[in-house]
């Protein structure tokens, strides 16, 4: 495969070239979406195996974000990709992770706040959630603003539904880990789900 091999160094960011296809090696990055107006959103977490290429029909600058941890990331020029099997695994890719910005947009569309962030975890237990302890651990380092982008909501919202969440019993704190118990969000009484 012919490729660019770049590490990016923990919270690095890397402007995105519409030539330029993004497959994440090792790591988890953030894809936010920057408008002319200053507004930044969060619109996709790519994770290992993921691949992104810039839709050029939307003139927004797009970054990846690299969080806490170091991220290996392979730019493939699109022009000079001709073996059609490794054309075939790109576009794969691509459609895959363009499958996921898709799941955050129709959460961003539902009406109430508190159900957008209850969708939020219930996705991010399916796509990013290592079953453990009758549970899930998610390895994921999010603010709440992040949330907060992620679900077109502001940051001191999210506090307010975590800290309801909390005194359910649905959210508990732990050190810098936050356990999620999601028997009402998700069908299964016992998932857990723990962002470390």
């Amino acid at each position: 495969m012919t490729f660019t091999e770049r590490v990016l160094c923990p919270h690095e960011i890397l402007t995105l070239d519409e030539e330029m296809i993004y497959y994440v090696d090792e790591g988890v990055l953030q894809l936010w979406e920057l408008h002319h107006d200053g507004t930044e959103i969060l619109v996709n977490l790519l994770k290992e195996g993921d691949a992104w290429k810039r839709n050029t029909a939307l003139d927004y600058v797009y970054e990846l974000r690299s969080t806490s941890e170091p991220t290996t990331v392979y730019e493939y020029n699109w022009q000079s990709v001709h073996n059609v099997e490794e054309k075939y695994f790109l576009l794969r890719k691509i459609q895959e992770t363009y499958m996921r910005a898709e799941s955050f947009n129709i959460i961003k569309r539902i009406k109430f706040v508190k159900d957008r962030l209850q969708s939020l975890l219930q996705l991010l237990v399916q796509e990013f959630g290592e079953y453990a302890h009758n549970g899930y651990k998610i390895s994921l380092t999010l603010t709440h603003e992040q949330l907060a982008s992620l679900i077109l909501s502001t940051r001191t919202t999210v506090t307010k539904l975590l800290n309801e969440l909390k005194k359910e019993q649905v959210v508990t704190f732990e050190y810098q880990t936050m356990h999620i118990h999601l028997s009402h969000i998700i069908a299964s009484p016992t998932q857990e789900v723990v962002f470390a």
